[in-house]
């Protein structure tokens, strides 16, 4: 019987984590109704609005958008529930529209 080797592993989570990003795997969420419409809906407007024909943008483009803003401004997600953690997300979203419209410069790393 042979040795086993042990398992190959990144020197860095840097590395690990950028590997990993040159890759997509299916994470299965289920979405409730609206949500599905309105989603196919912004991927279509989105796909049409394109000027650069080069990738097509579907449900799932704008999935990993919305995960990378999520995981990018991870601080701003406050609460023990789906609803307590989009209000975090929107309060977050609407302070800085409400600083934009007052024609302050806005610093989205601010609060994350």
């Amino acid at each position: 019987m042979a040795a086993e080797r042990p398992a190959r592993r990144s020197s860095s989570l840097n590395e690990a984590a950028e590997a990993a990003s040159k890759t997509v795997s299916p994470k299965y969420v289920p979405l409730r109704g609206d949500q599905q419409i309105e989603l196919d809906v912004l991927a279509k407007e989105l796909q049409a609005a394109r000027t650069r024909k080069s990738e097509r943008i579907t449900a799932n483009t704008v999935i990993r958008v919305a995960v990378d803003v999520l995981l990018k401004r991870r601080g701003v997600l406050v609460g023990d529930t789906e609803e307590e953690l989009l209000a975090s997300f929107m309060e977050y979203i609407e302070g800085l529209e409400s600083q934009r419209a007052a024609g302050n410069e806005v610093d989205p790393d601010e609060g994350s």
